[in-house]
């Protein structure tokens, strides 16, 4: 997200400049070098690499990788780190061969009138964060009243920094701005100075909030370009081959294995949606949300649990201060002790009633979040899918081109049907009902729900059977029995070891059609099993390939079974796996 401007440099440029061979040369050759410039972030996560430069580390040797196999040459990599960000896309410009740079460049059309760049490899986001004691804007006015006057922290010479000046002047704000030389200075500016703020990058973002519980991000105003890319001289004959590594499936491979290596399984998605999207999107900013809300439930649990051990402190030496005055003043003392202890007694209730409340608070601004923005999506939707149905119409597609259309159609309805369950959450907590009844074949659904799981099976080793034959037909809601099924599923693998089998069945039970789902993983001891169904229980066995585990996914089997008029029974015993049964009405009306 960085917009540079460039200043005369000659005296650097002369020191720095080094050419990367033609490509020319090198396949006549056949080896050669390429440069890379750099300059890093500098913000804290493993081994001191921002995330972003570590991206492009591992993309760029990637690259070279790829071109040394698929042309039969030798190449080397001189990595040559630069004072500033400035420097990084001057060198580039005047650079000629194989000269590349990389520093989180953002693709922008004036920029590709000097400039070569690859296609993108990451989206180009960045939202609003502040200081933690700058208030949360719920509106526009809210966000104009509280940002008048702020100090604004941002990277000379980059459209982080000009992102900041279109805000001041849409907005009709004014602000302070405080120039720093990089991504980490700013979440350390910010974070350690109260009424700042700034634009930062998603990833950067994410990490930091891990680390650094002073941050806070705003709702309002972010911003997206075209993508971050690699840049390479506007004359250089290197076209060809960066086109071919970076319009190639090997890419995306490579892209997506080094994307989580950095960010991990959960935001790597977020991003990969993003930058697939024009905006973020509602299910995007629910992710982020979400990952916001637990740092702030945890520091509010961290300080009630500091407040608990402050109040058993203190009883312990009221306790020994009474039994001292008791051996002088027995009497007087004891109305004495009775006073002072319903005293504490009021005021340890008095910090769990507020507590209690700031908790309540927090849980329903979420839920208020998640409503707005399950509705602000549909439009949107409506349209993804609209265009779709039309593009379907075109006789000029070719087969792939019409199957993708259907599949953005399927998507699209998919997601609507996501929406309206998300709608339903308070309806859900306040015990009524929204459920969609039809019949259906469960093994079809069983079926597709396998193969969306085969890749995430597939990587752990774990084979996945399917077992019966034969239609099953209920009489249901379909996307609660869709979640009911990945949850036990995406569980059997997640606690699976590398080279188990994991088999799922259905078939007629009297009354009921039965689905079972049965792995070999290490099954339940007896103090898991009083806690199995409850909400937000960690159980001894952990997830055997590093996967997280919130805690909700056997409540939520066992609260949408029974709202079908189901019912939910397992098997287990430690060391040798676990067999799950849902036996769900083949007839019959649900629970309005």
């Amino acid at each position: 997200m960085r917009r540079f401007l460039f200043f005369s440099l000659p005296l650097l440029i002369g020191f720095y400049l080094q050419a990367g061979d033609h490509w020319s040369d090198i396949l006549a050759r056949k080896n050669g070098k390429v440069v890379f410039y750099w300059y890093p972030n500098n913000v804290s996560v493993s081994d001191s690499k921002d995330i972003i430069d570590g991206i492009e580390h591992d993309l760029a040797f990637a690259f070279v990788k790829f071109i040394n196999e698929r042309y039969d040459v030798s190449l080397e990599i001189d990595w040559i780190q630069t004072s500033s960000f400035q420097e990084v896309m001057e060198l580039v410009r005047t650079g000629s061969g194989g000269v590349f740079g990389t520093s989180s460049i953002s693709i922008t059309p004036e920029r590709q009138t000097y400039l070569n760049f690859t296609p993108p490899y990451l989206a180009d986001v960045a939202v609003l964060v502040s200081n933690s004691k700058v208030p949360i804007a719920r509106t526009p006015e809210e966000f104009k009243e509280i940002f008048q006057g702020l100090t604004a922290v941002s990277i000379p010479n980059t459209t982080l920094l000009e992102a900041i000046s279109d805000l001041e002047k849409s907005q009709n704000l004014k602000f302070t701005l405080q120039q720093v030389q990089n991504s980490g200075q700013i979440i350390d500016y910010i974070g350690s100075t109260e009424n700042t703020f700034g634009y930062i990058d998603l990833p950067n973002f994410l990490v930091a909030i891990d680390d650094n519980s002073n941050i806070r991000r705003q709702f309002f105003h972010p911003i997206k370009l075209k993508g971050l890319g690699m840049i390479y001289p506007k004359d250089s004959d290197w076209e060809k081959p960066v086109n071919d590594y970076f319009k190639s499936s090997q890419f995306q491979l490579d892209k997506n294995e080094i994307i989580v290596k950095y960010l991990g399984e959960d935001v790597s998605g977020i991003i990969e949606r993003i930058s697939k999207s024009a905006e973020i999107g509602p299910f995007e900013e629910i992710v982020i949300s979400n990952r916001e809300k637990e740092l702030q439930y945890e520091e509010l649990l961290a300080a009630t649990l500091r407040d608990q051990e402050k109040s058993r402190t203190n009883n312990i030496l009221i306790l020994v201060t009474v039994v001292a005055i008791l051996i002088l003043l027995l009497v007087y003392i004891s109305n004495v002790i009775k006073s002072k202890a319903n005293k504490v007694l009021l005021d340890q209730q008095g910090t769990i009633e507020r507590r209690n409340a700031q908790l309540q608070a927090l849980n329903d601004e979420k839920n208020d979040l998640i409503k707005i923005l399950a509705h602000d999506l549909r439009s949107p939707l409506s349209t993804i899918r609209g265009m779709s149905v039309v593009l379907g119409k075109n006789d000029d597609l070719t087969e792939d081109e019409y199957k993708l259309t259907e599949y953005i159609a399927q998507s699209s309805e998919k997601m609507d049907a996501m929406i309206t369950k998300i709608l339903d959450v308070d309806a859900i907590e306040s015990g009524k009902r929204n459920l969609k009844q039809e019949s259906f074949d469960m093994l079809q659904l069983i079926s597709s729900i396998m193969e969306d799981h085969l890749k995430e099976a597939k990587n752990k080793d774990i084979k996945l059977t399917l077992v019966s034959d034969d239609p099953v037909i209920v009489s249901a809601d379909r996307f609660y029995t869709t979640q009911i099924i990945e949850n036990l599923l995406s569980n059997a693998i997640k606690f699976s070891e590398k080279g188990k089998v994991v088999k799922m069945a259905a078939w007629d039970e009297g009354k009921y059609g039965r689905i079972c789902v049965l792995d070999e993983g290490p099954g339940f001891s007896k103090e898991d099993e009083k806690k199995l169904f409850k909400k937000y229980q960690h159980l001894s066995a952990k997830p055997t390939g590093g996967e997280t585990s919130v805690g909700l996914g056997l409540s939520i089997v066992k609260t949408y079974t029974e709202m079908m008029n189901g019912k939910v029974s397992y098997k287990t015993k430690v060391g040798e796996g676990t067999e799950f049964l849902i036996d769900l009405p083949k007839e019959g009306a649900i629970t309005a």
